[in-house]
């Protein structure tokens, strides 16, 4: 496969159910705005949620998520752009440090983070006193959080499809209320391994 291809893949059967059941979840919250990634999942995630509100995701373009391999060819797959050893080496600095600056080929981790803080920054300014909803991604999420923390990471944690990560913005500080809460796909999967299946 591509890396184009790869990176804006449907939504699988699974994925729909997960979506789903995420919007049935929030389906009697007061929701005021859904935000999406324009990415295809993201995106059909948030209108999951949305139609529930009688809504429609507001797309925003710098929600999507990072960018691993923009410097090479994304005509081609990764074992096509760069040589095993190169890629594996990658993998593993990014495990040892959990952080975007191990993708020496994506477009730039710094710029990633900054357009993540920027972006929810903006979001919870337009909307003060309002429920927000941000279908998005997992590398956002967790970017943002890390921030929020003053982690030296980027990936401080693994988040799960249609996961919830609950943040309220109260003046000038934010407050981190949940993370990574899945339990809305428990009855339906029992396997973690098909927790994040495509």
């Amino acid at each position: 496969m591509t890396i184009a291809a790869s990176v804006n893949p449907p939504l699988s059967e699974l994925g729909q159910q997960q979506a789903a059941a995420v919007g049935a979840r929030l389906a009697d919250r007061d929701i005021d705005i859904v935000y999406a990634s324009p990415l295809t999942r993201a995106f059909d995630t948030g209108q999951a949620i949305a139609q529930h509100h009688g809504l429609t995701p507001v797309v925003d373009d710098d929600l999507q998520e990072v960018d691993l391999w923009g410097k090479v060819d994304q005509n081609k797959s990764l074992k096509d752009n760069l040589p095993d050893d190169e890629i594996r080496t990658i993998f593993r600095e990014s495990q040892r440090t959990q952080s975007w600056d191990a993708y020496v080929y994506g477009n730039g981790a710094q710029t990633f983070r900054d357009r993540v803080h920027t972006t929810i920054e903006r979001i919870a300014a337009e909307h003060v006193g309002q429920r927000v909803v941000i279908a998005c991604h997992g590398g956002v999420i967790g970017t943002y959080l890390s921030q929020l923390w003053g982690a030296d990471m980027d990936i401080v944690c693994h988040v799960h499809h249609t996961s919830l990560t609950t943040v309220r913005a109260m003046d000038h500080y934010r407050r981190v209320v949940a993370v990574n809460d899945f339990t809305h796909v428990l009855p339906f999967q029992k396997s973690i391994n098909k927790l994040n299946a495509n």
